[in-house]
């Protein structure tokens, strides 16, 4: 940020060279002046008294664009119009018109991108092909439109049939008596919804998996370990005793009292699930280790591959 002092520096310095200006004869330099409008920028700063550092604080433009602009070397400075937008804010920090430092940058330096105009006096002729594809096209569409007008009154004469051998039909004499109203309809089909898709077989294997009478392969070793249970992700399940913790990414199965799997999920590392010790539940892990068990709130051990019955978890540690 330009400092107070630094800019009451420069104002007095411009205010010096103005009356510098005009109580001597020889003329100041301007914007025409010079190669190019480079050259002219750095003749007005020198003759005011300003370094290339006190442009830059007036400016915020990087001293090394400063010195590129004063030396016209575009290869050093951004893109063209980045350049334009410069050299007109170093012209106003000079107190000189931005205009005509443009005119003078585009008069030095011509932007080469611009399209190249047709020499006066050359006919700039015409594609023969395109005239032709355009004619070959507009036949065709014309064609396809009379087509379809021929064939719309085509149809229309053929669907047109005399009045006088228009069939009407009878009218019926309107029923006598009182009427009698049938049964209610059953409401339709919704059409637009799908069934839901069931995978065939699904049921009978989840049933099947669990064997009879829930025997597990092995009771875990569940200790007082003194740890207790902090949420690592999301708990499933509602609020219970046993909370059951991934240590890493691992499936786990909860087996209802009727054979039913209550829970059946992919749990990622610190993910939980928690429930009562409900009689007749149980719960089915593929790798041993890998679930940890938290009896209200504290930690009692991991639990093995395989199926382990509900009530081995409720168990009081041994002594």
């Amino acid at each position: 940020m330009l400092s107070a002092t630094r800019a009451r520096r420069i104002v007095a310095i411009m205010a010096e060279e103005g009356e510098r200006d005009a109580g001597t004869a020889a003329p100041a330099p301007d914007l025409q002046d010079g190669e190019h409008v480079g050259d002219a920028l750095r003749a007005i700063r020198v003759a005011r008294g300003l370094s290339v550092a006190d442009i830059a604080s007036l400016t915020r433009i990087r001293p090394a664009y400063l010195e590129a602009i004063e030396a016209l070397h575009l290869q050093d400075l951004p893109s063209r119009p980045f350049t334009i937008g410069y050299i007109r804010a170093y012209a106003q920090a000079l107190g000189l018109p931005g205009d005509v430092a443009i005119a003078r940058f585009k008069a030095d330096d011509p932007d080469r991108n611009d399209a190249l105009r047709p020499p006066v006096g050359v006919r700039r002729m015409a594609d023969p092909r395109l005239r032709l594809m355009m004619l070959a096209g507009l036949m065709i569409l014309s064609a396809i439109l009379v087509w379809n007008l021929v064939r719309r009154g085509t149809l229309n004469e053929e669907g047109r049939r005399p009045a006088s051998i228009v069939a009407t039909a009878p009218v019926e004499a309107a029923p006598t008596g009182a009427m009698v109203l049938g049964a209610p309809l059953p409401a339709p089909v919704e059409s637009n919804a799908p069934p839901p898709y069931l995978t065939p077989g699904l049921e009978a294997e989840l049933s099947a998996a669990l064997p009879e009478g829930l025997i597990a392969t092995e009771d875990p070793t569940l200790l007082d370990l003194g740890e207790t249970f902090a949420p690592r992700g999301r708990v499933h399940g509602a609020a219970g005793r046993v909370v059951l913790q991934a240590r890493r990414p691992t499936t786990l199965i909860v087996w209802g009292p009727d054979r039913s799997a209550w829970f059946a999920r992919q749990l990622a590392a610190g993910e939980a699930y928690r429930t009562d010790p409900v009689p007749g539940l149980s719960f089915e892990t593929v790798e041993a280790g890998v679930i940890a068990v938290y009896l209200d709130g504290r930690a009692r051990g991991v639990l093995p591959a395989g199926i382990t019955r509900g009530s081995a978890l409720t168990r009081p540690p041994p002594a």
